[in-house]
């Protein structure tokens, strides 16, 4: 039985396993356990350190990544390196502990395959709805550009809610379908998932019920499951949500918030009708229930009849 005294201490901040490494490697480095000196099981470690099996393991996981203890089934742990070069900081870690404890989820495989397959260049990206390049007036957006390039006043940070200017522009565009609402109100994220983050770090608690459509935009609901979210399902038929099945749901198990994607849905590609609209707005208004709704596709339809319309007085001249 070895006489080890040390234990990881839990009021720093600094992990547990990753003190159990560091006090491995300081051991190495001493020369009080050389190459070839073989470590207690990872049974006895957790015993002596008075912490949870798993920790030990990612501990030697990352010493075994960085190559300086080497394992076999039956066998052992073994020293098998105390190199300089090994024992310095500068090495490549095993980050795979890190990312597997993080907040944010991994994606399931077939969610992993479909990211990979996006930039084949062979398949169409039809999630993301990106313009074929030869539709892209390359020239007028050159000319627009340089025009704003004279307009820059700073390159500075801009105040939280993000640009002003864009802001009132994006309320311009608002009243063109109805919806009346001032900049102060107006918050820029970087994109849809960067929204839904804000709104569940922000307005919800965790293991709140959020209702989706099913199917609905895969990596909305990774994001809502990361911060601790329920997503839960609802049907959809040819024009839309179903609003029985939303409200039966929501009898049986309250919940914060619908999230929808009414036009070009996706992955359906469907379009709610205006009837189902107005119906669904109705019931939500009357459950208290409020609506988030991810409208990224109204505007890329009226940019692709724009390009239409373009092409179209090009080729006439």
């Amino acid at each position: 039985m070895l006489d080890i005294n040390w234990k990881p201490d839990r009021n720093i901040p600094t992990r547990l396993n990753i003190q159990i490494v560091n006090f491995i490697k300081n051991k190495i480095a001493t020369g009080e356990w050389s190459v070839g000196f073989k470590l207690p099981s990872q049974r006895t470690l957790s015993e002596i350190f008075n912490v949870n099996r798993s920790t030990v393991v990612a501990a030697l996981e990352e010493l075994k990544a960085e190559g300086i203890i080497h394992g076999n089934a039956g066998g052992g742990t073994t020293v098998i390196n105390n190199t300089w070069t090994l024992m310095s900081n500068n090495h490549s870690h095993n980050w795979l502990p890190y990312l597997s404890s993080g907040l944010h989820q991994t994606n399931r495989n077939i969610m992993q395959l479909i990211n990979q397959a996006e930039f084949q260049p062979d398949i169409i990206r039809m999630g993301s709805c990106e313009p074929s390049p030869e539709l892209i007036p390359n020239k007028m957006i050159q000319g627009v550009l340089k025009k704003l390039s004279k307009s820059m006043p700073s390159l500075g940070y801009e105040e939280p809610k993000g640009s002003i200017q864009l802001r009132k522009e994006v309320c311009t565009y608002l009243k063109t379908i109805g919806i009346e609402v001032d900049p102060s109100s107006v918050l820029i994220t970087s994109g849809v998932l960067q929204a839904l983050q804000i709104i569940s770090i922000g307005l919800l608690h965790k293991n709140s019920v959020i209702y989706v459509e099913k199917p609905s935009y895969l990596y909305s609901l990774r994001t809502f499951q990361s911060f601790g979210m329920q997503p839960s399902g609802i049907k959809m038929d040819d024009e839309g949500i179903e609003i029985k099945d939303l409200l039966e749901r929501h009898k049986r198990r309250k919940g914060e918030m619908l999230f929808t994607i009414p036009t070009f849905q996706n992955p359906t590609g469907s379009v709610m009708s205006l009837e189902r609209r107005k119906i669904l707005i109705d019931a939500c208004n009357n459950e208290r229930l409020p609506i988030i709704e991810d409208d990224v596709y109204r505007m890329l339809r009226s940019f692709f009849l724009l390009l239409i319309v373009f092409r179209s007085r090009n080729c006439c001249k």
